[in-house]
């Protein structure tokens, strides 16, 4: 989990790039932070998460990306969780001016919980399809600002009479470097 937290880090030291018109590479990185939303039962939750981006510009109109994600830490006396996302998505993007883009993502997320109490130490893994809708900005020619919402689907976790569905939303904002 350090080895994730330090390539996050040093992805948003560096920056991030936008799929976005006007770059010489179709290879971009990026970092964000924002708030990951988490509804269970009737009640919700928020949690402030964090995510690297390694992506890759087709066409002015299309690019795909992978992501990692730290989406929330809990602790409650001897009880600690930690909600995490691997992801795979293609973007659809609508230039509106050479700057300013909108696009939509569509993809699929490997989403996984991993609950600490006491001696146990127990994870659930759910794959689930999400989708997102953005804007990004383009700051220089491989420097753009993002700022999206994702949801990243209902997880049904445990067995029984004990499942519980966890709905998962996240905001953020983040940078993207191209290279």
């Amino acid at each position: 989990m350090n080895k994730f937290i330090a390539a996050a880090a040093l992805a948003l030291i560096a920056g991030t790039a936008s799929a976005a018109p006007g770059t010489d590479s179709n290879f971009y990185i990026g970092a964000d932070i924002g708030s990951s939303k988490f509804k269970v039962d009737g009640e919700s939750g928020s949690k402030t998460g964090f995510g690297a981006t390694l992506g890759y510009t087709l066409n002015p109109n299309v690019a795909f990306e992978l992501s990692a994600r730290r989406l929330g830490t809990w602790k409650e006396g001897s009880v600690s969780a930690k909600a995490n996302a691997l992801q795979a998505s293609v973007l659809g993007i609508a230039p509106i001016t050479n700057e300013f883009s909108l696009y939509g993502r569509l993809g699929v997320g490997r989403n996984s919980l991993t609950v600490t109490e006491g001696g146990y130490n127990g994870t659930e893994r759910k794959t689930k399809a999400l989708f997102g809708l953005g804007a990004s900005y383009q700051l220089a020619k491989n420097v753009s600002l993002r700022g999206e919402y994702m949801n990243l689907g209902s997880n049904k976790l445990g067995s029984g009479a004990d499942t519980v569905t966890v709905k998962m939303h996240q905001f953020n904002v983040g940078v993207n470097y191209a290279f």
